[in-house]
C-alpha cells in the first residue's frame, strides 16, 4: 500500500517534488506556497497533491492545505529496513 505509493513516485516526478517539499518544510502549506516554493503552477501542484492524497502519503488539514503523513512515509523504510535484519 504505501510501500506502492512510495515506489510510484520514482516515475512521478511533480508529486515527488510537492511530497518533498512538504517534508522539508516540516509545517502544513498552501498549493500556492508549494507552487511558488518549486516554481511550478498551482494547478500542476493541485494535480500532485491530489494524487499524493489519493496514496496516502499526505493530508488535508484545511481548504488548499496539505501536510505529508509521517506514518505512510517511515512504515515502509522501516519495513524493508527490518527484513534486511532478519
Amino acid at each position: 500500500m504505501a510501500g506502492d505509493a512510495l515506489e510510484s513516485l520514482r516515475r512521478a516526478e511533480s508529486q515527488r517534488e510537492v511530497l518533498l517539499c512538504l517534508v522539508e518544510h516540516g509545517k502544513p502549506m498552501s498549493s500556492q506556497e508549494i507552487a511558488k516554493r518549486l516554481s511550478m503552477t498551482v494547478n500542476a501542484v493541485n494535480i500532485a497533491l491530489h494524487n499524493l492524497h489519493n496514496k496516502g502519503l499526505v493530508e488535508r488539514v484545511a481548504r488548499g492545505v496539505y501536510r505529508y503523513k509521517l506514518e505512510a512515509i517511515l512504515g515502509p523504510i522501516l519495513r524493508a529496513y527490518l527484513e534486511r535484519r532478519a
